[in-house]
């Protein structure tokens, strides 16, 4: 006895179904886990924190910005976490991406201060010992040891030191590029 033709439609269409189910259920199950990965990258010139995975499905993107960090530039990072950043860093985690930012931070901000201070100590030096030297030569046609050393300024001397490095970062400094 042959099925009726009714019977081969109706498990045609429901092995159909049901494998259109199975592969709907698929995908959302990946894009929901993915949505509790967590990756650090670049956004523009600074870092940010993402929700997702750093690829693309088609024309989908996997990822978006959960929290921007414009305080982070790149420009303050050894070359080699600025490599790292622009190719994005998976850490799985909220917590392990929220501790890579930290410590990112820390780092950006141990360089800039770093920058600050060679900034600081090359400009005003030279400018201004080289100019009380001048009005000094000028002012006194034949100075004595005793008047060059009292109309020396005492900020050219010794200049100002820039800003002050944390704990923290007095020990990551030594990674910033010169």
């Amino acid at each position: 006895m042959k099925p009726s033709k009714g019977r081969r439609w109706f498990k045609r269409s429901f092995y159909t179904v049901l494998a259109l189910a199975v592969i709907g259920g698929g995908l959302y199950g990946g894009w929901r886990w993915t949505q509790t990965q967590y990756f650090v990258g670049a956004n523009g010139e600074h870092v940010a924190l993402y929700r997702g995975i750093s690829q693309d499905l088609a024309w989908v993107s996997l990822s978006k910005v959960e929290k921007d960090h414009p305080d982070i530039e790149l420009k303050y990072l050894p070359p080699y976490q600025q490599k790292q950043v622009k190719a994005t860093i998976a850490e799985g985690g909220l917590q392990d991406a929220q501790k890579k930012i930290d410590d990112l931070a820390v780092q950006a901000s141990a360089c800039k201060k770093e920058a600050e201070r060679d900034s600081a100590t090359k400009k005003p030096a030279g400018t201004t010992g080289t100019t009380s030297t001048s009005l000094t030569s000028k002012a006194t046609p034949k100075p004595t040891p005793s008047a060059t050393t009292s109309t020396s300024p005492t900020p050219s001397a010794t200049p100002s030191p820039g800003p002050s490095l944390s704990e923290e970062e007095q020990q990551v400094v030594s990674q910033c590029s010169k």
